[in-house]
């Protein structure tokens, strides 16, 4: 609507004003509210008009219903002047739909989401939206989803109007054939798999319980399954039935870890086979703006998940809940009617704990979605403050004979050592290989140094320092070295630690939380390597003097882990003598939440400030007096948002492809052909690495830096090829023409 002006079309038509320059906005806000929304008439309407005007009016960037100053959203644009507001009216109702048209749409809208605002009432028990903290959560996410349909559909238009081919979307029954197709293709895989060993016939039974399962309705399941239990695949043989049984849209799988993500995506698509059908979603290299306002090629190439099966991170799931961005809303719709299998659940931030699962509920609820919650520690999330929806069934029910198979490790606490202790403590256990895990980057460099001076060890290191190909080289070459039967060390943070098929004789982790050690426990003696019966040492070893300062999650992980080993010491009958049993899982995640403050899991932004959660539902912010149903902080609850604490950077690392990337990306073709640049772009993400705000500032001042084709940003050395980005003594301009 606010397009039908003349200084909106001299803009458009003459190039007259930069963009954003001339509101289009205010002008369809303006009108819902002032046509449909009466202050007095409390009911359904009003709430539906401001769905509407959220949708509209924050197509270009969210707005605030009340912001941080007690300003209201919506009555600065039924206040706004210089709009052409009675123009855009007028030329409106003449050229596009008259008032009878419009009044007939809205009543069509109100009559399709009342039955979707009576059910988000009933979730709560409540009788209005707006008067009670979840369900005005609700009503927000509801908002989000309208908003969602609506940049798709204007960035959509957008790009085939510049020229992008979309391909035509799956209709319901095409999608059908498509899961059942797929899902064939992997059970003649399957058929083909050994049946000799204990472990094989387990990690069978465990997958035709999912398949089993899958006919049950959609909602929210736990696949509780041990490390080593075929995971991945028991889930994609669920996610296929599932999707084939009830028609699903799509099939998402989320990952905590680029280095698990990889490995899914290979097992995935090499059961699937057919390329076509995937899209894998994992880096910010594909820029986007912050100006609300700002529309460019960068956000038309950002990814739509508009694909059947999508493999992606955690953070990018969690994005696509509760960013502000506008290329993280766009993908929110995709959500609905899917299945979602997000794999280590377990490595949800606890700060995010409500936050996620309120989502869940809507997500299985309202929009149709299945939500699969893999682990082999598995969170007590219905027992936090704001709860998953019980029952959660169990795909695959606990079973001791069939859990014995998996047991293969024993957790063994050492007690305090220093990293020169730590270091020599892992040369007198090496036997034939060893995997170190560290807490935090400095250690693993550190550990790795110490070591390096054993020149008859194959010594590896593996971190977040390093690029996702960088990462996967080295597991290349640690496989390798295992198979020959080399002495072996690898010392690596957690990326090694869920997900990565790789097995080790002996694991020695620096405590954290139990989870952590569990899961590095599945690194090793993977496959029964040392016979029947015999345990595995996976020692756990309290660092001297660990400043876990920066790292608040990981300090109450490794407090909680150490009051379940008092306990265990105290009472091991309780637990059954293991350290891992369902008991110690129990107490541990009781510990855990028991040392959280109250709110700490609504994302608490700082101290004194409201958190993300009371943003996004009552807003604390907002004035007693508002007339509008809507009060939620959108817009700044939604810049606020991060996963990790640290605001970071992606840059394309000088590590060998990334090398030719770089030249390419600052070529003249990256700037003129924009396939080309996507092309080169999500190539790219695979020679990537995040750095913090300070490394960011370090590296500006010392030519570190430099700018890239399509808004991205190029490594100029600092990256060595046994341990990744360093800051220090740079070997600068490794291109030599910068």
């Amino acid at each position: 609507m606010g397009k039908y002006t003349i200084r909106f079309q001299d803009y458009l038509l003459r190039g007259e004003g930069h963009r954003g320059s001339v509101n289009h906005t205010f002008a369809g806000v303006r009108l819902l509210l002032e046509r449909y929304f009466h202050e007095q008439a409390l009911d359904l309407s009003g709430v539906v008009s401001e769905l509407l005007a959220l949708a509209a009016g924050g197509h270009h960037g969210l707005f605030d219903s009340i912001d941080d100053r007690q300003r209201s959203g919506f009555q600065h644009r039924l206040t706004a002047e210089d709009i052409d507001y009675e123009e855009a009216c007028q030329n409106f109702f003449q050229s596009c739909a008259d008032e009878q048209e419009l009044d007939r749409r809205f009543q069509a809208a109100l009559e399709e989401l009342t039955p979707v605002l009576k059910k988000i009432c009933a979730m709560t028990d409540e009788t209005t939206p707006f008067y009670d903290d979840e369900t005005a959560f609700y009503a927000g996410l509801l908002s989000r989803l309208l908003l969602s349909g609506v940049i798709e559909g204007d960035r959509r238009d957008t790009a085939i109007f510049m020229g992008t081919h979309f391909p035509p979307r799956r209709n319901s029954e095409t999608l059908e054939k498509l899961w059942s197709d797929r899902l064939d293709c992997v059970e003649r895989q399957l058929n083909e798999f050994s049946q000799v060993s204990a472990i094989d016939r387990a990690r069978r039974a465990i997958s035709d319980q999912c398949k089993a399962g899958a006919t049950q309705r959609r909602g929210v399941f736990r696949l509780n399954v041990p490390t080593g239990g075929g995971k991945t695949l028991s889930s994609l043989r669920f996610a296929l039935a599932h999707a084939q049984a009830h028609r699903k849209q799509r099939i998402i799988f989320t990952a905590p870890l680029l280095s698990i993500l990889e490995q899914n995506a290979d097992v995935i698509r090499k059961v699937l086979q057919d390329d076509s059908l995937i899209l894998e979603h994992h880096s910010n290299v594909v820029l986007t703006a912050d100006s609300p306002e700002h529309l460019d090629q960068r956000e038309l190439l950002a990814e739509t998940w508009d694909a059947p099966v999508i493999l992606t991170t955690l953070v990018q799931l969690l994005n696509t809940l509760f960013s502000g961005k506008t290329t993280a809303i766009r993908r929110f719709h995709a959500l609905c009617g899917s299945v979602i299998v997000i794999d280590e659940v377990q490595t949800v931030p606890a700060k995010l704990l409500s936050l996620f699962s309120l989502a869940v509920n809507f997500l299985s609820e309202i929009c149709g979605t299945t939500v699969v919650l893999c682990s082999a520690t598995q969170p007590c999330i219905e027992q936090i403050e704001h709860p998953l929806h019980t029952p959660i069934p169990d795909l695959v029910p606990y079973s001791a004979g069939l859990w014995s198979a998996f047991r293969r490790t024993e957790l063994r606490p050492v007690g305090r050592l220093s990293l020169e202790g730590v270091a020599q403590f892992a040369l007198e256990h090496l036997e034939t290989s060893l995997l170190l895990v560290c807490n935090k980057r400095a250690q693993a460099e550190k550990l790795f140094h110490l070591l390096e001076e054993n020149g008859d060890i194959a010594l590896f290191h593996l971190s977040a320092s390093m690029c996702v190909q960088h990462r996967r080289d080295v597991l290349e070459r640690i496989c390798a070295a295992l198979e020959s039967g080399q002495k072996t060390i690898c010392v690596s943070t957690q990326v090694i630690e869920a997900g990565v098929d790789i097995s080790f004789a002996c694991v020695i982790r620096l405590t954290a939380g139990l989870d952590s050690a569990i899961q590095a426990a599945g690194r090793c003696n993977r496959n029964g390597e040392t016979g029947p019966s015999v345990l595995a040492p996976v020692y756990l070893v309290e660092l001297q003097n660990e400043d876990l300062g920066k790292l608040p999650d990981i300090q109450r992980g490794k407090d909680a882990s150490l009051e379940l080993l008092t306990a265990f010491q105290a009472d091991p009958n309780r637990y059954d003598g293991r350290l891992d049993s369902d008991q110690a899982v129990r107490d541990y995640y009781r510990a855990l939440y028991r040392r959280m403050a109250a709110h700490s899991q609504d994302f608490v932004w700082a101290k004194g400030e409201p958190s993300l959660f009371s943003l996004l539902s009552l807003n604390s912010y907002c004035m007693e007096e508002s007339p509008y149903y809507f009060r939620q902080a959108f817009r700044l609850a939604g810049a606020r948002f991060q996963v990790f604490e640290e605001d970071t950077t992606d840059v394309i690392v000088p590590y060998e492809r990334g090398v030719a990337l770089l030249i390419d990306l600052c070529g003249e073709r990256a700037r003129q052909d924009p396939h080309y640049l996507r092309t080169l772009l999500q190539e790219a993400r695979s020679y990537t690495v995040s750095l913090y705000r300070y490394q960011v500032d370090r590296l500006a001042t010392e030519q570190g830096l430099f700018p890239l084709q399509g808004g991205a940003i190029g490594l100029n050395g600092h990256y060595n090829k046994k341990t990744g980005l360093f800051i220090d003594d740079p070997d600068l301009n490794f291109l030599g023409v910068i």
